[in-house]
């Protein structure tokens, strides 16, 4: 096989995995996060271009792990200030930590405190805003 014909099926290759990665992040809805957990739901009349999800996260000596501690929503619409929610972190079927209170943006974000949670135990984040 020729060596030009071999780059170009690299590349082709390689557009296509991207394009796969892109589709498949693409249909993961309204949450989205860069390091930790996935995407369950995101229920938010309020805000309808996605919330952004980032986790705060500190190694516990004692059990030998990363927890997270709190659950931090930017690009939050200004629409959701003041309206109640709910943020579950799950293992995928079971909730591991749950908080609620009231949004209060401060430059399009709030964040939530949950009970320790071992952040390899973290698959799925749920949040509901309502009012």
């Amino acid at each position: 096989m020729s060596l030009i014909r071999r780059g170009s099926i690299a590349v082709l290759g390689g557009i296509a995995v991207a394009g796969t990665v892109g589709a498949a992040a693409a249909s993961l809805g309204g949450l989205s996060s860069s390091s930790l957990g996935s995407d369950d739901a995101i229920v938010a009349s309020c805000d309808s271009d996605g919330i952004v999800v980032a986790y705060t996260t500190a190694w516990d000596a004692t059990d030998q792990r990363y927890e997270v501690s709190a659950v931090s929503f930017s690009s939050v619409a200004a629409a959701c200030n003041g309206l109640a929610y709910s943020v579950t972190l799950s293992d995928g079927s079971t909730a591991l930590a749950t908080a609620s209170g009231t949004v209060s943006l401060s430059s399009g974000a709030f964040s939530a405190a949950v009970s320790n949670v071992a952040a390899t135990a973290v698959a799925g984040t749920s949040l509901v805003i309502s009012g």
